[in-house]
């Protein structure tokens, strides 16, 4: 009798445990991560019509939702050459309290700095402890809710270019929960 009750307490365990592992799905839905403004502002910071911007809804390295947002090289418009942002929405719990760690976090260095390293850079008018990452090419910001990352690969484009393509892809998702700005 011992045996039977250990089997059936562990086949509760494992289906209990299978319930609870099941991912809850994630506030952001896909609408709200592919943002018709935010590809009208990449457009405009790029210079093209907003059909050169494709959109691709993709999963991050977090598990989150995010949108990748390319625009590709035009005779006479736009970028030299194909310029690619990735817009990550991440939702979990204390979005300003997690920005703020990375950015402290990423702000030390223990001995002898490696050649070229560079600390995050704080950015103005987007919230709380924006950063631009200048190792990682990539804006981060908070919306109060979201923590959002915005990753720019751009070839040939020079810092203030990048980070004013990240501002123009974060802004439309900022403003959903702060108002204009």
């Amino acid at each position: 009798m011992p045996m039977r009750s250990w089997r059936i307490a562990t086949i509760s365990a494992v289906l209990l445990s299978a319930c609870l592992a099941t991912p809850a799905p994630a506030s952001a839905s896909i609408r709200q991560v592919c943002m018709h403004r935010a590809k009208a502002a990449i457009a405009r910071d790029l210079g093209v019509r907003q059909g050169a911007v494709q959109t691709t809804l993709a999963l991050g390295g977090n598990g989150e939702p995010q949108c990748v947002y390319v625009a590709r090289p035009t005779a006479g418009h736009g970028p030299l050459t194909k310029a690619t942002v990735s817009v990550n929405v991440d939702n979990a719990a204390q979005a300003t309290w997690r920005l703020m760690r990375t950015v402290v976090e990423a702000s030390q260095i223990f001995g002898v700095p490696p050649p070229g390293w560079k600390p995050p850079i704080g950015e103005e008018r987007l919230g709380p402890y924006a950063s631009w990452f200048p190792e990682l090419n990539a804006l981060m910001a908070t919306n109060g809710v979201d923590l959002l990352d915005a990753i720019v690969i751009w070839r040939h484009a020079n810092r203030a270019q990048m980070v004013a393509l990240a501002r123009a892809a974060i802004t439309p998702y900022e403003r959903d929960h702060y108002g204009v700005r």
